[in-house]
């Protein structure tokens, strides 16, 4: 089983995150992504991916971080020079209306969440897409998110290749998530599948995507699945999100976990 976005970098885990990776280990887990979410915890994932084999690291400003740092692309390229055998991605990044709802942030989010994607380009990174919609339209975000990457994959200057990377923690329904597809994105899914009250249309997604497209993921701290809902999540849990797949797709776990792993080894380039 591989966590494909775990966050051991954040405070939560400061006092623990040794035991959280051993009992993962314990359990099953093959390999951790930690993502970073503003420069310190990019660098902090970058320390626990040197301190552990089979631990990695992403960098990236999260969108309801860009109002508290300025992203700084230099900055984050030199980090990743100087740790290209540790960073297997550019992200979170994307954007977020449910958290932000100021009209000016949202066009900051677009341009730091561009500049993202031209960073990723120029390290030939996949990226980590964090999208949450507002309150009052769930879709808003996922709309203005579609539209601007096909404006930067598809551009004349673009040209050669579109986006490669993943749609984290997957939570609008399947017309938004075949366009996704289609644009070549693995998409990833997180505890709210297992709920007992989880949302209709994901759970439809779940079914309606190509096992091969799918990634399993916790989000942790936050997020965790059946049976630990409401407690702090960790990566020995994803085993449940993917139970949870293969239950909804009518496979075994094995078959179900074997083809996941892969997605996460070809898509990340974890060896």
């Amino acid at each position: 089983m591989i966590d494909v976005h775990a966050h051991l970098n954040f405070k939560a885990f400061k006092d623990d995150y040794r035991e959280v990776i051993q009992r993962g280990i314990s359990g099953g887990i093959k390999a951790i992504i930690n993502i970073g979410s503003n420069f310190a915890t990019s660098q902090r994932a970058v320390e626990i991916a040197r301190e552990f084999k089979g631990c990695w690291a992403a960098v990236g400003l999260h969108p309801i971080h860009v109002g508290d740092e300025k992203f700084n692309e230099e900055k984050y390229f030199s980090l990743v020079q100087a740790n290209k055998n540790l960073i297997k991605a550019i992200g979170e990044t994307g954007l977020d209306y449910f958290h932000i709802t100021h009209n000016m942030e949202h066009v900051t989010q677009k341009k730091v969440f561009r500049e993202h994607l031209k960073l990723a380009k120029e390290l030939s990174l996949p990226v980590i897409l964090h999208c949450r919609g507002s309150k009052e339209n769930p879709k808003d975000a996922y709309l203005e998110m579609l539209k601007a990457l096909k404006a930067f994959y598809f551009l004349p200057s673009q040209l050669g290749g579109g986006f490669h990377g993943e749609i984290h923690c997957f939570s609008a329904d399947w017309k938004i998530a075949k366009e996704f597809l289609d644009l070549g994105a693995y998409i990833g899914f997180t505890g709210p599948i297992t709920f007992k009250n989880a949302d209709r249309a994901v759970l439809e997604v779940v079914k309606r995507t190509p096992l091969d497209k799918i990634l399993a993921e916790t989000d942790c701290p936050f997020l965790a699945p059946e049976p630990y809902r409401g407690n702090r999540n960790e990566p020995a849990y994803v085993r449940f999100i993917i139970e949870k797949i293969a239950e909804i797709k009518n496979l075994s776990f094995e078959e179900t976990e074997k083809r996941i792993d892969r997605n996460a080894k070809e898509l990340f380039r974890l060896h």
